[in-house]
């Protein structure tokens, strides 16, 4: 228990290098571009939420982000019947620390950051809302990825925060057993705006 008290102690009350740790939550929305295989880019707009520390270290925070993303694939033969039929979902998750790009210039009302982290892609093939069945198993997967970025946040009242943000992710999803030579690992760019609740 002591050691519990010591731990909030820690994080609510020090300043850290002139900054208070802040706790940050709240969503965000954006537009993906995703290169699948050989396939060019697909666009679309998606939904996530995320939720931050800043100032753990002087300039240094991490932030907790997932998000969901599902888009049409295109189809696989010419007859129109089954258009829109074959979908695929991936729902990332990922953990990256922040580094303050201006560390010298102190302001409660702006920031700018590089993020850089690693995460979780869940991922799944479906036709009518299914998961697909291939001759080697299901087309649904749980692959290691890595994500980096930049972040402008501006807080024009206290407890509240605009990001505008952008990401690049890169999944290392090939499974030469499961899915053959012609797989290769996916890469997302995400752009996007993120509103967050700021404390203290």
């Amino acid at each position: 228990m002591p050691q519990i008290m010591l731990f909030i102690l820690i994080l609510t009350g020090p300043q850290t290098g002139g900054q208070k740790i802040r706790f940050e939550f709240g969503p965000y929305y954006t537009n993906s571009l995703v290169s699948q295989d050989n396939q060019a880019n697909r666009s679309f707009y998606n939904w996530g939420g995320e939720i931050g520390v800043r100032e753990l270290l002087p300039g240094i925070g991490l932030k907790l982000r997932g998000s969901y993303l599902k888009f049409v694939a295109s189809d696989v033969d010419s007859t129109p019947f089954d258009e829109s039929r074959y979908t695929y979902e991936y729902i990332p998750v990922t953990l990256a620390a922040t580094f303050d790009l201006l560390p010298f210039w102190k302001s409660e009302r702006f920031d700018l950051s590089l993020e850089t982290g690693m995460g979780v892609y869940f991922w799944r093939g479906m036709l009518d809302g299914e998961t697909m069945e291939i001759p080697t198993g299901k087309m649904e997967e749980r692959d290691p990825g890595f994500t980096i970025g930049l972040d402008f946040q501006v807080q024009p009242v206290r407890f509240l925060a605009i990001d505008l943000s952008s990401r690049y992710h890169y999944l290392t999803s090939a499974d030469l057993n499961k899915y053959g030579f012609c797989d290769q690992d996916e890469k997302i760019w995400e752009n996007g705006l993120g509103l967050k609740f700021v404390l203290p």
